[in-house]
């Protein structure tokens, strides 16, 4: 796999990805939400593959990493509430300025979504704005799970990309998804 053999990654795919899920839906109890980790650990076990020394076993490095990312997502899961309980609790109404912001990131996350290959942007929006599942997508466009789910991946991390240029320091994302969480 370190030489680019796709065929070891998928052979090392299809042993390991049922135990990494495993690890981390026991931590997180969402399907969906497991789905995506593990699709991002497989996507960074292949990008950074040059870089990852695993001289038995590559299940040590996959353990750590499962465990890193459940970690992850449950601190960014509390930060999400504390600050949407802090806007409840305050009652203020958001300025305009935030508003204008909230407004201009949509607008650029819009853009990134109609720049997507057709098949990434379909995925996309059936996953994030029909919610869904892999499999019902799947289906739908007549590819199969593993591409949607690499579709859905890639996807949100050009939109990640995206946001991290609009706004260099991520607390200044409050306000504004507060605006945004309340349009959904």
């Amino acid at each position: 796999m370190k030489d680019g053999d796709q065929k070891a990654f998928e052979q090392l795919y299809e042993r390991y990805w049922p135990e990494v899920y495993a690890m981390i839906y026991r931590r997180i109890c969402d399907r969906e939400t497991t789905k995506d980790i593990v699709q991002e650990i497989f996507i960074n076990l292949w990008r950074y593959r040059d870089r990852i020394i695993a001289e038995r076993s590559l299940a040590p490095w996959l353990n750590v990493t499962a465990k890193k990312q459940a970690i992850s997502w449950y601190r960014k899961q509390t930060s999400t509430r504390q600050r949407e309980m802090l806007y409840q609790q305050d009652g203020t109404l958001p300025t305009s300025s935030t508003i204008l912001e909230a407004k201009e990131l949509q607008d650029l996350l819009d853009s990134e979504v109609e720049k997507m290959p057709v098949n990434m942007k379909q995925a996309f929006q059936l996953s994030r704005y029909e919610n869904k599942s892999i499999k019902e997508i799947a289906a739908e466009l007549s590819l199969s799970e593993q591409t949607v789910r690499n579709n859905i991946s890639m996807a949100l991390e050009r939109l990640r990309s995206q946001t991290r240029k609009f706004y260099s320091e991520p607390a200044n994302l409050a306000g504004v998804l507060a605006v945004l969480l309340t349009k959904i």
